[in-house]
């Protein structure tokens, strides 16, 4: 009878630490699953992303994209609640990948479809996903004709996978959008834009973080956002959908440090869509200070082409707050800094306050 009374308490001790959200004494810290990013805003009816770009945390959660040749159940599948009422002329997704640790996109076999909120559902299409000297781990998917004549309303769904069983890994998903008749309600006219600059007070100047990933320079999930250099614009004028917008940025550089390959950036709009590149090889100028030390200046213009790919954030709101993040992919302590000295290597000087960070958004009304 007294065993029986010690072994009730002791499992009374268990369901209390339980309900308490503790640990029981078996359970790991290294068990529990890592968290993940929050889920998106809707930029409008027409336009959304499945998370939050900013709230990327360190470590992320992975979700793999299941391989193999059973299309019935074996498919990762991401849903966005869409209105709007339009009558739909396109549809397109933007993902963001990435590939199997160790291994290239180029070794692996992904297709996408897209299924609409009635059942329709497009062919499985196979991911061009091409890499170049300027890393882009985001790929764009069309569906041109698929879903024409049908409402933008409802339960909207993308799904993935990788159609071969070779056990060449898995990859991994971070974050998706979805545009219906890119992302822009109709009857739109107007040019407008606005243009936010950060002078050395407002902006956030510093050493730009190290922070490698695991598998590919820009896996934001490994790393997190929480631990790249930060800066904000906040757009105040009246909204308009964004086409377009240019960025220009000025960075102190290590000889010999290879800037370019190695550091990448990040614009996330007031709702959490994104785009993420890297650094082109040449910059728009550039000035040598001396044997270690390099003042590079680049202007990114970054756009929508009338019939070809779509900005991902094509159709955003312009008002609110954007946010960009920058990230050295490279722990070697061969750090870079942002300022607002601008090179000009016509006049071969440096222009203190010349380079303010800029966002300029140009779009339509």
């Amino acid at each position: 009878m007294h065993k029986d009374k010690l072994a009730l308490l002791l499992l009374l001790s268990v369901f209390a630490l339980l309900g308490a959200d503790c640990q029981a004494p078996w359970d790991e810290d290294d068990d529990e699953e890592r968290p993940l990013p929050t889920r998106a805003l809707a930029s409008s009816p027409l336009l959304r992303a499945y998370y939050d770009t900013r709230t990327f945390p360190e470590e992320m959660r992975e979700l793999k994209i299941p391989e193999g040749d059973d299309f019935d159940d074996d498919h990762l599948t991401v849903q966005f609640d869409m209105g709007g009422s339009a009558t739909v002329e396109e549809v397109r997704t933007h993902l963001y990948l990435m590939p199997p640790k160790g291994k290239e996109f180029d070794e692996v076999e992904l297709l996408c479809r897209c299924v609409a909120p009635n059942g329709t559902a497009s062919s499985w299409k196979p991911l061009d996903i091409q890499q170049s000297s300027v890393w882009d781990p985001q790929v764009e998917v069309t569906f041109l004709f698929e879903f024409d004549g049908l409402s933008s309303d409802g339960t909207w769904r993308i799904q993935l996978k990788d159609y071969l069983e070779d056990d060449d890994g898995r990859c991994l998903f971070r974050n998706a959008s979805l545009h219906i008749n890119r992302g822009e309600q109709a009857g739109l006219g107007g040019t407008p834009n606005e243009t936010q600059s950060l002078d050395a007070a407002s902006g956030n100047y510093s050493i730009i973080p190290e922070a490698q990933g695991v598998r590919q320079p820009l896996d934001i999930g490994w790393f997190g956002t929480g631990r790249m250099l930060a800066n904000q614009f906040t757009f105040t004028g009246a909204s308009f959908f964004v086409r377009s917008f240019t960025l220009t940025l000025s960075v102190y550089v290590r000889s010999g440090t290879e800037f370019d390959t190695r550091t990448n950036w990040v614009l996330v709009s007031p709702t959490g869509n994104w785009i993420a590149l890297g650094f082109p090889d040449t910059p728009t100028d550039e000035i040598t200070i001396n044997d270690e030390l390099a003042l590079k200046t680049f202007t990114f213009s970054v756009g929508s082409t009338p019939a070809g790919p779509l900005m991902n954030l094509n159709g955003e709101p312009s008002a609110g707050t954007w946010t960009l993040y920058l990230v050295d992919t490279l722990k070697d302590n061969n750090t870079s800094e942002l300022t607002t000295d601008q090179a000009d290597s016509t006049g071969g000087v440096i222009v203190p306050g010349g380079a303010n960070l800029t966002l300029r958004l140009d779009g339509v009304s």
